[in-house]
């Protein structure tokens, strides 16, 4: 590296010498070139390259274009870009097409299929049908049970909650004082403080609800955002549920219309209130 330092390198472009190529007894050759470093400074750099061959087929024009003889200051530079003035990169092909929607909606499709995939290796099973879906959305639930307590004539539970096999029974499913099975009133839940928000961004999650859209409003008891069952993204609503009825219609009142993420909420209460 040589100590003068240059005081504009436009003026110190002309002063930077020409590569130097040597070849090598072994085949390779020494490529000596000079730049400019950040300072200012005029650099060496020396270089050991060795030449591979590959032949490739170019549309006609670029080969002719490859011919072309240089001119200006560059005139008497050999063929082949210039290191003074020529950065390489990475080689980039770029394939213009008309298929493009044809290739977009491929990549959709190959997508989808791996999320099903994964999907498909951690499979929900129903306890009651066996179905891959959740137990509690069972479509022959109601049927089903009822057969099970028909057909079965298991004796008193000596121990509320276990069966003569020793086995967990659901609440739901334990019989009464007179050996009936007490029917699951699906409206027994009390979701007095609960609220349904609707158009909600796919981005959003249930710490996003508790941490950010209703954190001034208390802890909540739950957030749960439904979801598609394949794919496991947002379906755009959500149920949460607060300590208190006031904390509910205290949301209700300030964000029903508002917007978060780019999207007008809706909130509202899941079912009818008398």
């Amino acid at each position: 590296m040589s100590a003068s330092v240059i005081k504009s390198w436009a003026d110190a472009e002309d002063e930077i010498p020409s590569p130097e190529v040597t070849t090598n007894p072994d085949g390779t050759k020494t490529v000596i070139s000079y730049r400019l470093n950040t300072k200012g400074q005029k650099v060496k750099i020396t270089q050991k390259i060795k030449e591979v061959k590959v032949k490739e087929k170019v549309h006609p024009l670029i080969a002719q274009r490859k011919n072309w003889k240089k001119y200006g200051k560059e005139k008497n530079t050999p063929p082949g870009p210039d290191t003074r003035t020529t950065q390489l990169g990475e080689k980039v092909d770029l394939k213009l097409g008309t298929s493009w929607k044809e290739i977009e909606k491929k990549e959709e499709e190959t997508k989808a299929e791996q999320s099903a995939q994964l999907v498909s290796t951690q499979r929900i099973k129903c306890r009651t049908c066996g179905g891959d879906h959740f137990t509690s959305k069972c479509p022959f639930k109601d049927t089903l049970i009822g057969e099970a307590n028909s057909a079965s004539s298991t004796p008193e539970l000596a121990e509320p909650g276990l069966s003569s096999t020793g086995k967990y029974v659901p609440r739901h499913l334990r019989k009464d004082a007179t050996g009936n099975t007490v029917a699951r009133d699906p409206g027994a839940r009390d979701d007095s403080n609960t609220l349904k928000v609707s158009q909600l961004n796919s981005i959003v999650d249930e710490d996003m609800l508790r941490n950010e859209l209703f954190a001034k409003y208390g802890p909540l008891q739950r957030a749960i955002v439904v979801r598609n069952r394949e794919t496991g993204e947002s379906r755009g609503f959500a149920y949460v549920t607060f300590m208190s009825e006031h904390r509910a219609e205290e949301a209700l009142r300030d964000l029903n219309g508002k917007g978060y993420h780019s999207l007008i909420l809706h909130l509202e209460w899941p079912k009818k209130r008398k």
